[in-house]
Formats: C-alpha cells, structure tokens, sequence
C-alpha cells in the first residue's frame, strides 16, 4: 500500500518560473533533479491528488529519465493557463487525461516503448506549454502503446525543435490553430510507413534548403518520408538541384522537388 510521507515536501519543478511565458517554441534546460528529488516529487502530487496515488508506487520504480518526464507531465498538468476560457478548457480535459490515461500509458511506454516517452520528453522540452497540454493530450489516444511505430517516434524526437520551429512561429492567435498544425505535422511524420532517416533529412537538409532559395518549393511531405531510396543519393541529388537551379536548367512550373529527389534511379 502506498504511504504518505509526512514531511511532504512542495515539488522540485522546471517548468515555470512565476514569470511570463514564451509562446510557441522554447528551449528548456536539460532536467537536473536527482531521481531523490524526482521520487518525492511522486509523493507530492500523490498527496494532493488520490488519482495518482494509485500510480505512485510504480511510476517511483521507473527509468529516472522517464520519471522526470512523468514529473514534468503533473506540473503541466496542475499548471493554469490563465488566459482564454478555450486555454482553461485543454487545462481541465488535460489534467483529467493525465490522470485516467496518459500516466499509465507513460508507466507501460516506459518498459515496453521508450521512443514514446522520447518523444513526449523532446515535445515538453521545445514547446510552450499550451502545445505540450494539447500534444500529450492528443497521444492519449494509445500512440504511446503502438510499437510499430517506434522508430519513427524517435526519429521525430530528435527533430522536435526544428518542427516546433515551422509550426509555431508567429504571433499569438488566441486559438489553437498553431498546436493543430502542430500535431498534424507529428501525426504525418509518426506513421509505419515512414523512413526516419528521410525525417531526419527533411527537417535538416531539405526545408532549410527550400528556405534559403529564392524559387518556391512546395513538399510533399508524405511522399518524401516514405521513399525507400538511399538517403545518400537523395543528397546528392539535392547537391545537383542547386548546380541546376544556380544554372537554370530546371523549369520549375508544376516542380516536384520530392519526387524528383526520391526517383528510384542511381546518378
């Protein structure tokens, strides 16, 4: 049975210092606590709240990477937005989904899919926290459980920052049509049938490199990820694109910059 800890102390947290918020992409600090720390951390908010009792003993035993990840989800989770009526809505659908879904599919993810609990620590780590709430919340759905999509998962973990970059730029809305944009972004990249060298490649090498150029480019995301050619000849072949645009040997009406990087045939 669990036992609270009478000399309950107030949680080591990292998230929110008391000042104003940065909206849309941020850069937290690596997680510093002890797994001590972390642990008590377990029993404040088990003392506080009689749905995460159930959990504490167990979330407690986890790979203390996991549980700081575990950590920063219930101090999101019992953080107000103190802004629109819309933003105080995801606080209370989130913190419900926390309690009744996401702490065991975070406790199952942590023996049986770490990449899931990777990609919920890089999306805490590089986004405000209105589009941590409404990410995490939209894995609740049983993402977290689906290891056939791990590897993808992980590739996206590590591009998090760059992704958080193309979506969430830009001044605030006062919806959440960035955190759509977001997640659907995430949803397209997180499928079984994507390469994650091509997701990596794509947030790296690919968007800075339409970003940069005068021409516009439109990409299809879709069709670049699940190309199975050699990601060293589609980095070639984006070599050669630039000598070709430089020289204006391509006519870019109804260009197909991903399909003509993922032909299937050898330069």
């Amino acid at each position: 049975m669990f036992k609270i800890n009478k000399a309950i102390q107030s949680p080591v947290t990292r998230l929110f210092d008391g000042g104003w918020e940065t909206m849309g992409p941020v850069k937290r600090d690596i997680d510093r606590r002890t797994s001590s720390q972390l642990r008590e951390n377990i029993d404040y908010y088990a003392h506080i709240n009689k749905e995460i009792r159930r959990f504490a003993k167990e979330i407690k035993e986890l790979n203390p990477k996991h549980l700081g990840i575990i950590c920063d989800t219930l101090e999101l989770s019992n953080h107000k937005s103190m802004l629109t009526s819309l933003e105080n809505g995801l606080d209370k659908l989130f913190k419900k989904a926390t309690e009744d879904v996401l702490l065991p599919h975070m406790i199952s993810a942590s023996k049986k899919n770490p990449c899931a609990m990777d990609l919920a620590g890089a999306i805490i780590d590089n986004t405000d926290s209105i589009t941590s709430k409404y990410a995490l919340y939209s894995m609740s759905g049983g993402i977290m459980k689906n290891n056939e999509v791990s590897r993808q998962m992980l590739a996206v973990s590590k591009v998090i920052d760059h992704i958080a970059e193309e979506t969430l730029q830009g001044s605030y809305k006062m919806d959440f049509s960035k955190q759509e944009n977001f997640v659907e972004m995430l949803q397209t990249l997180i499928d079984k049938n994507a390469q994650p060298d091509n997701i990596k490649f794509l947030f790296k090498k690919l968007i800075p490199f339409t970003t940069e150029r005068p021409e516009m480019f439109e990409i299809d995301v879709p069709k670049f990820i699940s190309s199975k050619v050699d990601i060293e000849d589609v980095a070639a072949k984006l070599k050669m694109l630039t000598q070709l645009l430089n020289k204006k040997r391509i006519v870019l009406k109804d260009f197909d910059i991903a399909d003509y990087l993922t032909k299937e045939e050898r330069l």
